[in-house]
């Protein structure tokens, strides 16, 4: 059955919905690794119809606190609310039905203040923000009470909750992503770079719209976009989902550490190459294709996740045929 799929007027969009993907597991609880081979060419465009039955537009209740520029960096929602993370306005809370809420914390330099905001997540009823001039996280309810902040010794840029209620951290420069039970206790590691270069890790920094991770129906997808593999992370231990048989990916001698610093001459070698972006809902994962340096996508892909079937959508947004014939 398609799922009903909920948005905010021209800002949640079929993409924010928060799902996990299916797939088949064998008596090991191993996931079978699936080889992707992408169609080189597709149909013109992706319909609304193709992954839902129904198209709700919730508007969001305009106030003097809850303007939203357009620089969104990130939506998360449940049942009950709608989270936003909007560049300059700061995190947004409404109801799931538009009604604004509140503010989450604001910016500033002071306690339980934020500068720019990497990411956040939801663990039980806490929200974790990670921004710029933080090393760490600060901690809120969903009234807007500062709660604490959690220092670290590196900078948790790149992080998310798993199924099973853990955080992971993905340490860029160090090629490792950290498992906590507990903030307060060491977390479990899994080694995923071995020997990241400065040059990588300088550049990586200037990618934080990237996520590495994904949240997954049993683990968490990691993908560094520089590899043909898609890790599935189960507690302490990854193993390959997916294998991209991607013809066009960067070659490795081509990728940040061999530009000798001259970023603007690598950005010239590498803007013909691909990388490529999952987002794993209930039925389908949708993936993304796009040139390394240049800021538009070759294609979306829609792998059907019960029949393994691939389909390629030229055109960059999604056709809502069902309710406002409008592109999304």
């Amino acid at each position: 059955m398609k799922k009903i799929i909920p948005f905010a007027i021209l800002i949640i969009a079929l993409l924010s919905i928060k799902c996990s993907s299916k797939k088949n597991v064998n008596s090991n609880n191993k996931i079978a690794t699936q080889i992707l081979s992408f169609p080189e060419s597709g149909e013109d465009t992706l319909k609304a119809s193709c992954v839902a039955d129904t198209v709700i537009y919730i508007p969001l209740e305009t106030t003097k606190e809850s303007l939203l520029d357009n620089e969104l960096g990130q939506v998360w929602m449940d049942n009950s609310f709608i989270l936003i993370n909007c560049r300059k306005a700061g995190l947004l809370l409404f109801q799931k039905d538009g009604k604004f809420l509140n503010k989450i914390g604001k910016h500033g330099r002071g306690p339980g203040e934020y500068g720019n905001i990497f990411h956040f997540d939801v663990l039980y009823d806490t929200i974790y923000v990670s921004s710029s001039s933080r090393r760490g996280f600060l901690r809120y309810t969903f009234d807007g009470t500062f709660c604490d902040e959690i220092k670290l010794n590196y900078q948790p840029v790149y992080f998310s909750t798993t199924f099973n209620h853990k955080l992971a951290c993905y340490s860029i420069e160090e090629g490792k992503i950290y498992i906590y039970n507990n903030l307060h206790t060491q977390p479990d590691t899994i080694v995923m770079e071995y020997g990241v270069t400065k040059e990588r890790y300088k550049y990586s920094l200037s990618d934080i719209h990237m996520s590495y991770l994904q949240k997954y129906s049993t683990g968490l997808l990691f993908y560094d976009y520089k590899s043909d593999t898609v890790w599935n992370l189960i507690d302490n231990k990854k193993e390959p989902a997916y294998i991209i048989n991607m013809k066009n990916k960067l070659p490795y001698e081509k990728q940040i550490e061999f530009c000798n610093s001259n970023l603007k001459g690598w950005n010239q070698i590498a803007r013909s190459y691909q990388l490529v972006h999952f987002l794993p809902l209930s039925s389908y994962i949708f993936i993304f294709q796009k040139h390394w340096r240049g800021g538009w996508y070759d294609g979306i892909y829609l792998n059907n996740s019960k029949t393994g079937e691939i389909k390629k959508f030229t055109k960059t947004w999604i056709y809502d045929d069902i309710v406002s014939q409008q592109r999304l």
